[in-house]
């Protein structure tokens, strides 16, 4: 239905506040709830009483054009009509993103691409609403296809945004908001990324425990552990040619990274490369400075090449 729990409602709108947005993008805008709210509060409050006085856009995305009736065309300052795994990476920046009971109708994959999506294009927060768990079992109705419930979360799913996180328990089941704000220090936004893979990595899900564990790197790119951990995720999957590529790039940005130089060299002996292992370990081997144990395993693994 294109309505949701009330039990949030509070909590979610004093974040709002705070957060005091010149823009606002409501997805899955439904019967129009945040458009209301946020125009009640972010404009008339303010005694911008009359439309012609309004100053803060808020767009809403929804997929079944039939939910959208008059009083919503009338609060929302653009209404887009879409689905949000196709609109997500092409919508405008506004400073708060919301998604108010919306990824857990897609797929988890397509939901995690989504929300990456968002909060890149979130300038200062993007705010989750929704329900955890089991208990939530939803089917298709009102004639809508996207009513139907596809996937289920866990507050461990939104590690990667630093967030700010506000659990309730209904009848049902749990629901939770997660505000995720982008100002945080790049160490938080670092450690949930780590956080994130090694949940992952638990899991069993290799290709989202490396995607996370990339986007780690990117932010802190002269990790040598950070990196090694990267090219183990790698080499546990099979991808041997991705894991070179990252000690190869590694290694050109660290020319001291002496672990990186005989784990390429290994590599490339499996994958055939003889050559290109031996001019790596003699560059190795010219470098001042490198451990003993190293120069061994450099001497040795050359020798057999």
């Amino acid at each position: 239905m294109p309505v949701s729990t009330s039990v949030h409602i509070t909590h979610a709108l004093q974040r709002i506040l705070l957060l005091g947005p010149s823009s606002i993008l409501d997805v899955g805008c439904g019967f129009g709830l945040w458009g209301f709210l946020c125009r009640e509060y972010l404009d008339v409050m303010n005694e911008r009483v009359w439309p012609d006085k309004w100053k803060v856009r808020i767009d809403g995305i929804e997929l079944f054009e039939p939910y959208l009736m008059a009083h919503q065309r009338f609060l929302y300052s653009n209404l887009i009509v879409g689905d949000i795994r196709e609109l997500a990476p092409t919508v405008d920046e506004y400073d708060l993103i919301i998604t108010g009971d919306v990824i857990e109708h897609l797929h988890k994959d397509e939901g995690e691409a989504v929300l990456e999506a968002l909060y890149a294009k979130a300038k200062k927060a993007l705010l989750i609403n929704i329900p955890l768990g089991d208990g939530w079992d939803h089917p298709e109705n009102y004639g809508n296809p996207g009513e139907l419930h596809r996937s289920q979360w866990e507050p461990g799913d939104f590690l990667h945004f630093p967030n700010q996180y506000q659990p309730f328990q209904l009848p049902c089941g749990a629901y939770g908001v997660f505000y995720c704000p982008k100002d945080v220090l790049q160490t938080d936004k670092l450690n949930g990324r780590i956080l994130a893979a090694q949940r992952q990595e638990q899991m069993g899900n290799a290709p989202r425990a490396i995607f996370h564990a990339v986007r780690a790197l990117d932010i802190s790119p002269d990790d040598k552990d950070l990196s090694s951990y990267v090219v183990n995720l790698k080499l546990e999957s099979g991808d041997r040619q991705g894991a070179l590529a990252i000690l190869l790039q590694q290694i050109e940005r660290m020319g001291d990274f002496h672990v990186a130089y005989l784990a390429a060299a290994r590599i490339l002996s499996l994958l055939g490369e003889r050559e290109r292992a031996k001019e790596l370990l003699s560059r190795l081997l010219a470098q001042h400075g490198v451990d003993a144990d190293h120069v061994r395993k450099a001497e040795e693994l050359r020798s057999r090449l």
